[in-house]
């Protein structure tokens, strides 16, 4: 929600290990301080993103994964991505997608592509994705809803904001003695997503999956692969392997006591 996202931006900003974020429809542009903070290493679990609609531009697209391309951090577990209904993202910016390595689902409906087939065709080469014919459940917005520890939490900041923006009595009479006078009234509404389905379906489905690889030797050279690397596991003196285990857990910013104090909240 667009009014919850500007009256609780820095509280926002401090959810951890998100793992699907649907930022729909909340006319953000490229600019605006929350994209930025997507960028951040803190939200590298992020595997859904969803910026439907969001007036974003290729110069959004380079800024967003600039952190991937560059210091391979930010986005870099990103598999589902929608950047549909943003008509300012052009050829341009289908370079920048290729950085993300992991990604299964792409959808550009709704941009402002000029040459489709071409674009079509470098997605399917450079990030292995293919078109689909039909629509796909990955990006339906209609069961987007909030899960986790802060489910209670988002849900009262809404109920808040949405409290905060309801007319007053004092406004109603206002407007009412307006329409008396043969006068108008602007009122501003919410834009929601099915304002721009039109247009999407109009510029015709773009998205895209990636195909499960059957009756392909890749598969078996990797097990090849992997059964020669085991063999030389077991050549590998033991007291290496426990020093190697050791030194991986030495890594770990948290410690027994840290995880049980965490998880009492």
């Amino acid at each position: 929600r667009c009014l919850v996202i500007s009256a609780k931006l820095e509280e926002i900003k401090s959810f951890r290990e998100l793992t699907c974020l649907d930022l729909s429809c909340c006319k953000l542009r490229h600019e605006h301080e929350l994209l930025e903070h997507l960028t951040k290493e803190a939200l590298s679990s992020v595997k859904r993103l969803l910026l439907k609609d969001n007036s974003l531009s290729d110069a959004g697209l380079r800024r967003m994964t600039a952190p991937v391309r560059v210091l391979k951090k930010g986005l870099e577990n990103l598999s589902v991505l929608d950047l549909s209904c943003n008509p300012k993202i052009t050829d341009v910016a289908i370079r920048y997608l290729i950085s993300f390595n992991k990604l299964n689902c792409l959808d550009i409906s709704g941009t402002g592509l000029k040459d489709v087939n071409a674009v079509i065709k470098r997605i399917q080469t450079q990030i292995g994705l293919v078109h689909s014919k039909v629509p796909l459940k990955e990006f339906d917005h209609n069961n987007c809803k909030t899960e986790g520890w802060a489910e209670q939490t988002v849900l009262q900041w809404e109920q808040a904001v949405m409290e905060a923006i309801k007319p007053q009595d004092n406004l109603r009479s206002r407007t009412a003695a307006l329409h008396f006078y043969g006068k108008t009234h602007r009122i501003k509404e919410v834009v929601k997503c099915k304002l721009v389905e039109a247009e999407t379906n109009a510029s015709g489905n773009l998205q895209f999956y990636k195909e499960k690889v059957q009756n392909c030797h890749l598969p078996l050279k990797k097990e090849v692969a992997g059964r020669h690397e085991l063999k030389n596991n077991k050549k590998r003196p033991l007291a290496e392997q426990e020093r190697e285990r050791t030194s991986k857990q030495k890594h770990l910013c948290l410690t027994v006591e840290d995880w049980d104090l965490l998880n009492t909240y």
